[in-house]
């Protein structure tokens, strides 16, 4: 099934009971989408490879911008995988490794190796990325990237997102904390609606399997 930005945007207010989004700005909507397909991301990533190509010099490379969790590296032309570098005590790194290489998520937004690339040796980056996000200014028609079966989960914690805002108002004004003279009044039934959501989220996503890691 094809989910378009627009459609999308319609599910999640008619899940918050505002189906014209006279409450709903386009800004919060959008925000709540792109938390949202981040929220998916441990059972339904994005895959992707990218390579990096040696130099003859370097140990350390950047990892594409969209780089959720790096999964593994491969040698192209042996096709041989790497193993990922454990920081353990009695375990070893740097150039004296017995293997071929080894690599490690470090520092943030890198990938370094222990022995140096030769110049033109290229390394496949297998990895998990992030789902594209939308702006407010990507037209209505822009097909979602996640598949259809993913929709439902991004349904539920968006309208729980976009729920937050007045969430947060109402224990700033307290406006609910007055006795009633009978039963138990919610003080704050935003906030009970929002975690109601989240927890349909969770029930929703654990319905689907997850995303198969690689054994580092």
């Amino acid at each position: 099934m094809t989910e378009t930005l627009g459609s999308l945007r319609s599910r999640i207010l008619r899940m918050l009971g505002d189906p014209e989004g006279t409450a709903y700005s386009n800004e919060l909507l959008v925000d709540s989408i792109g938390e949202a397909l981040d929220a998916i991301l441990p059972w339904i990533p994005k895959t992707a490879i990218a390579s990096i190509t040696g130099n003859g010099s370097a140990t350390a490379f950047a990892l594409p911008t969209d780089c959720y969790q790096l999964q593994a590296v491969v040698i192209q032309v042996s096709g041989e995988i790497l193993s990922a570098a454990v920081l353990s005590p009695g375990q070893f790194r740097g150039t004296n490794l017995a293997t071929i290489n080894d690599w490690i998520e470090y520092p943030s937004g890198y990938i370094t190796f222990s022995k140096v690339l030769a110049n033109a040796e290229i390394y496949d980056c297998f990895y998990h990325a992030h789902w594209t996000k939308p702006s407010i200014t990507t037209p209505d028609d822009t097909v979602m990237e996640p598949p259809g079966y993913a929709m439902t989960g991004v349904v539920l914690y968006a309208s729980a997102f976009a729920i937050l805002p007045s969430s947060v108002s109402v224990s700033e004004v307290r406006n609910w904390l007055t006795k009633a003279d009978s039963g138990i009044p919610e003080h704050n039934p935003m906030q009970k609606t929002a975690s109601y959501l989240l927890s349909l989220f969770t029930q929703e996503m654990n319905r689907h399997p997850k995303a198969n890691r690689a054994t580092r």
